[in-house]
């Protein structure tokens, strides 16, 4: 069988798409008109469906165009990645890339990463680096690390970031028999938390980080843009602690759903999202923005992909 995708194909339906009309798009490039209508007849002949709605002024693509576009792009993008691959090989050169990363969001999210991304660049050398959420995008600021997986955005104009993953900041209560009187029906479905009424939750204690980590940040900002005022709140060392002490009753504590399924808590708790203010965490890989390392926009490339296949959509 024929393959269904070259370059010459590609090029020629990519422009089309581009152009809105096949006369344009002839014209572009420096072909005939009649040639140009019969290599997209004998495409979709093979294909067995219309790539291009004839009936739509200008010429637009149908789902099945938009799909073929799709396979385009990927397979001109593999095609460049092997070839740059075995020139490096070739060549004997071994790429390297450093990735500094928060504990627990590495351990959750790079087993999904790492084997597709070893799998594309074999002969890459593959750093992992263990910090803080402050010393992970200093890391990559002062040129250590080529990349941070935090879910925070840098404020450094230096930095910049690239989402990987959807990871919204939500509310983790324990679920007593309190929360059963107000929330008999809730499943325990972390993918769909109740939206939160958060003056009602304001006599329950708030269990924050300290003030340096990402989620204590990021909790202070919720806290702010709603007026949510608790009237007591504790510090604990870390996330594990926090949802530990949720979980027993000692109140309620701001989380993203990549911890709570890291850590998998034991105890029964109640999930409460955070409307409008729910991104202001997600799964980011940041770098600097004048990055000299080709592997940087790869290996985001892989990870989006990585994720989008693996993580359950909040």
């Amino acid at each position: 069988m024929r393959t269904l995708i070259d370059n010459r194909r590609c090029k020629y339906i990519r422009t089309i798409a581009e152009c809105h009309s096949i006369s344009k798009a002839a014209q572009k490039l420096y072909v005939s008109q009649p040639s140009l209508s019969r290599l997209v007849k004998k495409v979709e002949e093979e294909l067995g469906v219309s790539l291009f709605d004839r009936d739509t002024t200008p010429l637009g693509l149908t789902a099945a165009g938009e799909k073929y576009l799709d396979y385009i792009e990927r397979f001109q993008q593999l095609d460049k990645e092997m070839q740059l691959e075995f020139a490096a090989m070739g060549a004997g050169m071994t790429s390297q890339l450093v990735i500094a990363t928060l504990s627990l969001l590495g351990i959750y999210v790079l087993p999904k990463i790492v084997p597709n991304f070893a799998e594309h660049y074999p002969s890459v050398d593959l750093q992992i680096q263990e910090d803080t959420s402050l010393n992970v995008l200093q890391r990559v600021e002062c040129g250590t690390a080529d990349l941070a997986i935090t879910n925070l955005k840098p404020d450094s104009e230096q930095l910049q970031y690239h989402l990987l993953c959807k990871d919204p900041i939500i509310l983790a209560a324990p679920y007593n028999d309190r929360m059963r009187q107000r929330f008999p029906d809730w499943t325990g479905d972390l993918d769909h938390p109740i939206p939160a009424d958060l003056p009602l939750l304001e006599a329950e204690t708030l269990i924050v980080l300290r003030p340096w980590q990402n989620m204590r940040v990021a909790a202070e900002a919720v806290c702010r843009h709603y007026s949510f005022a608790p009237q007591r709140v504790i510090e604990a060392p870390s996330l594990a602690s926090a949802l530990s002490l949720a979980g027993s009753g000692r109140g309620i504590t701001f989380i993203c759903p990549s911890y709570v399924r890291c850590l998998a808590p034991s105890t029964p708790l109640i999930y409460f999202s955070l409307g409008e203010m729910e991104d202001i965490t997600n799964i980011l890989a940041v770098s600097r923005r004048d990055t000299a390392n080709p592997l940087v926009s790869k290996f985001c490339a892989c990870a989006a992909r990585s994720l989008l296949s693996s993580v359950p959509s909040p």
